[in-house]
């Protein structure tokens, strides 16, 4: 599996970066990140079978790392700006995900707010996820297990065996690493602890 180049940091950093900047920043690498996942598990040979699948897999992988990036946040910002930068990253990546599936449908009678629609999505996981412990910087197996769960649902029936290890040990991994080059790019710890 290749390594996905992101952006951690700011050419100027003394130049001030409003929110909506950072959020798209975040939610643009989420969505590498996502497309990589599928991209990945397409060469380990499991079956992708068409575009539903596949940005439903990307909806699944940027809903996690959304929820990833709002815990690891949680003690370097306060609550309100923790809240905009991930409701921005969230409105972002959804546009994304609503972009890519118009021009690949490339259907101008089709009305469907796909951007809507994963919010809402976005909006239930981030329910199921948030009922989960979170050790300091690190989620623990349960989180990564739940993911690989929801990422088997999504599978034709001769993968979803073995998704689950796949899930586990290499997408949920990858995308916790990403996300937290991420966070603490944007939002080193001695920076937050200042604030």
């Amino acid at each position: 599996m290749a390594k996905l180049r992101i952006k951690t940091t700011w050419f100027r950093k003394d130049a001030g970066r409003a929110e909506d900047e950072t959020a798209s920043v975040l939610a643009l690498n989420f969505w590498k990140m996502a497309s990589k996942s599928v991209d990945d598990i397409s060469m380990a040979d499991y079956e992708i079978g068409g575009p539903a699948r596949g940005f439903g897999i990307i909806a699944e992988m940027g809903a996690f790392m959304l929820h990833i990036a709002d815990r690891m946040l949680f003690e370097r910002v306060d609550d309100e700006r923790r809240s905009a930068l991930i409701g921005a990253a969230g409105v972002k990546l959804g546009e994304f995900i609503a972009t890519n599936i118009h021009d690949l449908l490339n259907d101008d009678n089709d009305t469907r707010d796909y951007q809507e629609e994963f919010l809402d999505f976005l909006n239930r996981r981030a329910d199921d996820y948030s009922t989960f412990e979170f050790p300091p910087d690190e989620p623990n197996y349960a989180i990564k297990r739940y993911l690989a769960n929801v990422m088997r649902e999504r599978m034709e029936a001769h993968d979803q065996t073995w998704i689950i290890d796949q899930v586990i040990e290499f997408q949920a991994p990858e995308a916790i690493e990403t996300v937290a080059k991420l966070i603490n790019g944007f939002f080193p710890r001695q920076e937050a602890e200042q604030a």
